[in-house]
């Protein structure tokens, strides 16, 4: 299309590209820096989606760092500018927002946010962001001592991951993935450990957010659509 949006930002595009590179690599201040010309390319073509795609990768780079503060702020930002950008690109934002209320012990909230995030997925069948938003989720059961919970979970990720290829590239969370893991594990012990995990390598998309209504105490008739 003429005039198109692709036609006229291959600078800041690159640069965001470039920024999410980096952070998976763990550069942050590299990160910071691209994602900070991106924003300030997307703003000066007036392109909202760009903006708020871009400063939502900022608050994750905020949140990495371990700057709680800023990611939220980055956030509302993000959430602002994306108003009326589509459902997509709001992934990353719930999964920043559902990271930092489980960092903050604020489980419910997480739970929200991640509940948000998978009725998404479900509608747009976008398996990088359901790989993306069961780590607070797994990390959530863990917390909540529902360790046979927690199984099915990272057995649902892994066998999205390895049929797809889709994997969590994000090393500030790699406490929270570690501990829903291996402590887990442990205090499941192998037997329950692999029965509950076989369990959720089966599970669907429902299935999971039947679990998250539940453990918010929501009922079918309740629960958020």
């Amino acid at each position: 299309m003429e005039g198109s949006l692709w036609d006229v930002t291959p600078g800041p595009l690159a640069e965001n590209v470039l920024g999410h590179v980096e952070l998976a690599t763990g550069n942050l201040d590299a990160a910071r820096d691209r994602f900070v010309k991106a924003v300030a390319g997307f703003r000066a073509l007036g392109s909202p989606w760009g903006t708020g795609h871009a400063t939502s990768a900022l608050a994750w780079v905020a949140l990495s760092t371990g700057d709680a503060a800023l990611s939220e702020r980055l956030l509302d930002e993000a959430t602002a500018a994306l108003g009326e950008a589509g459902p997509w690109f709001l992934m990353l934002t719930l999964y920043v927002r559902a990271i930092l209320a489980v960092r903050r012990g604020s489980l419910d909230e997480a739970l929200g946010f991640v509940r948000e995030s998978l009725t998404r997925v479900r509608d747009l069948h976008d398996k990088f962001a359901f790989v993306y938003a069961l780590v607070p989720l797994a990390a959530v059961a863990g917390l909540k001592g529902d360790d046979a919970w927690a199984a099915r979970i990272l057995g649902a990720r892994d066998v999205v991951a390895e049929r797809t290829g889709a994997a969590v590239v994000d090393k500030s969370v790699h406490d929270l993935t570690e501990q829903a893991g291996r402590e887990v594990r442990a205090r499941l012990g192998t037997a329950r450990w692999a029965q509950a995990y076989a369990v959720g390598r089966m599970s669907s998309i429902d299935a999971l957010l039947k679990d998250v209504d539940r453990a918010l105490g929501q009922t079918p008739e309740n629960a958020l659509e």
